[in-house]
């Protein structure tokens, strides 16, 4: 049977996930119609043992070392680039995902050929407790607002970066994932993109993975995300990139919104210094940050003139996606939960 769907997946020291991950792939009901590809960034765990281990399993599993930490943009760039089906699965390892999950993905493709993104049903590693399918919309700082549970397709502003579906030739049409960007907003830049260019994002709520979340930055836990947890380089591209989202991919109206977004910054870098009175952390996190969005100006003129020359959709048409009810909002239940986010002030 021809492969209809790639499997990509991100993976640096990630062999307490991969067991589970792969298994779930293995005792999928489109197992003979996907292919895998571990995208590796120079793991130096059992990572390669393991994925060995699943090769008779799964005869259509490729591991690629990059040699070295990539990071997510370009690593998850190379695995989409060696993909051989028209349709790329982009994975976190820290997931597994239910039997039908890629057979759902398949028909949702298949019954909707105008559309190019597939944001699957994101829920807990332990249980069905969702966490999300990506961003509804921004609101007018350029932070992104969360999609509520729902049964139904429904359009979106991104897919949710741990899991999505999209057709291999569109995010390479798009420009794919921006090497620069490293990771953090990367979702929303591509999202952002496809929509700009005249594609279409809908949810799958059929399709589902479960997800742990952010298992680096967040390690204390095991499988169950029990604080919130931060550091300079999260920060810092957190901060960079939210920056560049705004700069590369707003057109005229929706540039204005980086004038709220950086008001933003400044209240959040203001906490953190009340907080922890830590300035080296808000330097290197908030300052730093800021001044290098501005001064990759070079990188956002190039693709401002790529953007231009794809463009279908201008900021008129994109403000159907721009809520008023600021997102960040959402985020004091985690705060609420877990507690106020630790800092480490090291990379």
């Amino acid at each position: 049977m021809a492969i209809e769907i790639s499997l990509v997946i991100l993976n640096y020291n990630g062999a307490q996930w991969l067991d589970r991950c792969l298994e779930s792939i293995c005792n999928q009901t489109a197992v003979s119609r996907l292919e895998v590809i571990i995208t590796d960034n120079g793991s130096t765990d059992k990572s390669r043992e393991i994925c060995e281990r699943y090769a008779p399993r799964l005869p259509a599993l490729r591991f690629i070392n990059n040699g070295k930490n990539l990071w997510y943009c370009e690593a998850n760039n190379i695995g989409a680039a060696d993909a051989r089906s028209p349709l790329v699965f982009i994975l976190n390892n820290d997931l597994w995902l239910e039997p039908d999950c890629v057979e759902l993905a398949l028909k949702a493709a298949a019954e909707s050929p105008n559309t190019q993104l597939f944001s699957v049903r994101v829920v807990n590693y332990d249980d069905d407790s969702f966490q999300g399918y990506g961003a509804l919309g921004i609101d007018w700082f350029g932070v992104c607002t969360g999609t509520p549970d729902h049964s139904s397709p429904r359009e979106l502003f991104s897919g949710f970066g741990c899991a999505f579906v999209i057709r291999k030739d569109y995010f390479f049409k798009v420009g794919a994932y921006p090497p620069e960007l490293l990771i953090y907003g990367d979702e929303l830049d591509l999202g952002w993109r496809v929509l700009a260019s005249g594609g279409h994002i809908l949810s799958t709520p059929s399709a589902r993975v479960h997800h742990r979340g952010a298992a680096v930055a967040n390690p204390a836990g095991g499988t169950k995300h029990v604080e919130l947890r931060t550091n300079e380089m999260k920060r810092f591209l957190s901060v960079r990139n939210g920056i560049l989202l705004i700069l590369k991919n707003g057109q005229h109206v929706l540039l204005l919104m980086l004038l709220p977004h950086l008001l933003m910054l400044f209240c959040e870098a203001l906490f953190f210094l009340v907080t922890t009175r830590n300035w080296t952390f808000v330097r290197n996190s908030y300052v730093r940050g800021i001044a290098d969005a501005f001064r990759m100006m070079p990188h956002v003129h190039e693709w401002r003139k790529k953007i231009r020359g794809f463009r279908q959709r201008g900021d008129f048409w994109m403000m159907r996606f721009l809520y008023f009810k600021p997102a960040r909002l959402g985020e004091l239940g985690q705060v609420f939960k877990l507690g106020a986010p630790k800092v480490e002030s090291k990379k």
